[in-house]
């Protein structure tokens, strides 16, 4: 070390030795300005100090040089307060405390005690355990209680959101459950943390999201007389393939939809869409998932440029067509059939309108259910023996299309054969 050097360095220390006297802190074994130096304060806590760490910042400690710079004796009022709310804490909830001769990590002077709540459990605590992250006095100072608590809490909001959700538990564990949600999802609720806590909510299931993302964006296209015939949701800038109520096809963007068909003219999109007027029921074996469905819809005008995607596709059996439904009343019926079979358990195989072909049944009787229920309509049940509209050796295996005139209000009988209709010319 060069004697220029040692100069300063003396001279530092003589200023580290002036702070330590104007603190009233005792020095015992010096070890330069980097070394850790053991000083005693007037109130006799002993700690050690950086020389270099008092005389390179204006504010050792972040305090002051008038205020104490000892941890312990600039903490004393914090730690009476603190040790005052843990004994009332304590007292309430019938913990019992005893004082150790342990001081806790935080070094300013908490004393560490030995506690046992009312129901068994032992742990060590101290008089910050007693008040929350807000400042306010915990509820249950117990460690072990507390977290059975929020378990317990936990638990019980993902039992709430199992039965709104009608999911499955698939496994239970100390601290999460395994569950499948209705529609074949797998998840895990975790509950030992808030934030797993609070993520456990109705919506929780990206995929069930998506499809209710599809079904909003699939209702925002019909009010353009446009169709998607995209079967699941791919993302709000990607095209989906889709066709207008003229038959054109094209690429659907989620977040361009105020001008709907490119290829139809402007003026045809001011409230001049024709309206959805054509509810139809249609099944068979599906092409594109290879299982055999149902698929109850609505289309405009006769409905046959919708039913030719359908016949394109597999679904070649017409159940019903009915044409010249007043404004609005097709939507309604489609809303409430699709409705109903969410509520009946049936699982869409695609889309959210395509569903397993032993679902006909109870999409038919849905459908006369509607009708019958509609106000204005007068109910006329006629019974219709499809053997009467074939020949005994024509009659197919599965009912063909019967229209349904709707100014003869038609009602359905699904007890008494699938379809009671009355002809239309």
């Amino acid at each position: 070390m060069s004697t220029e050097a040692a100069v300063h360095i003396d001279a530092l220390m003589d200023l580290f030795r002036q702070a330590c006297e104007r603190q009233r802190w005792t020095l015992d074994h010096e070890r330069g300005l980097n070394g850790w130096t053991d000083v005693r304060c007037s109130a006799g806590h002993e700690f050690s100090v950086r020389a270099w760490d008092l005389l390179s910042v204006r504010k050792p400690f972040g305090v002051d040089p008038s205020e104490p710079w000892c941890r312990k004796c600039r903490s004393v009022g914090y730690v009476a307060d603190c040790l005052a709310v843990l004994k009332s804490v304590a007292e309430a909830q019938g913990v019992e405390l005893t004082a150790t001769d342990e001081d806790d990590e935080s070094k300013e002077g908490h004393i560490v005690f030995a506690a046992e709540c009312p129901q068994g459990h032992r742990f060590r605590t101290t008089g910050p355990n007693a008040r929350g992250w807000r400042g306010d006095p915990v509820d249950v100072l117990c460690p072990d209680c507390r977290q059975a608590a929020a378990f317990a809490e936990g638990f019980a909001k993902a039992e709430a959101v199992i039965r709104e959700t009608r999911s499955t538990v698939v496994k239970e564990y100390r601290n999460a459950l395994d569950i499948r949600c209705r529609r074949g999802h797998h998840h895990t609720f975790r509950v030992d943390g808030q934030m797993e806590r609070e993520a456990i909510r109705p919506d929780f299931c990206g995929a069930c999201t998506k499809l209710a993302k599809f079904q909003k964006f699939s209702e925002r296209a019909k009010d353009l007389g446009v169709t998607v015939l995209e079967s699941q949701w791919i993302a709000a800038s990607r095209p989906h393939q889709a066709v207008c109520f003229a038959g054109h096809e094209f690429g659907l963007v989620p977040k361009q939809m105020k001008r709907g068909c490119p290829e139809c003219p402007r003026g045809m999109y001011g409230g001049a869409v024709p309206p959805h007027d054509v509810y139809y029921i249609v099944s068979g074996l599906d092409t594109k998932t290879g299982r055999e469905t149902v698929k109850p819809g609505i289309s405009s005008g006769s409905g046959y440029n919708r039913l030719r995607h359908h016949a394109e596709d597999g679904l070649t059996v017409q159940h019903l067509r009915i044409p010249g439904l007043p404004a609005g009343m097709a939507r309604a019926l489609e809303r409430f059939v699709l409705d109903g079979l969410d509520s009946e358990g049936w699982l869409s195989t695609r889309g959210v309108e395509y569903f397993p072909a032993a679902a006909l049944q109870d999409v038919m009787d849905l459908v006369g259910e509607w009708f019958t229920d509609q106000p204005g309509l007068c109910s006329r049940p006629v019974v219709v023996d499809l053997g009467d509209v074939y020949d005994p050796a024509e009659a197919p295996v599965m009912h063909d299309v019967v229209d349904v005139d709707v100014d003869t209000a038609v009602v359905f009988d699904s007890g008494e054969v699938p379809v009671v209709v009355a002809l239309t010319p």
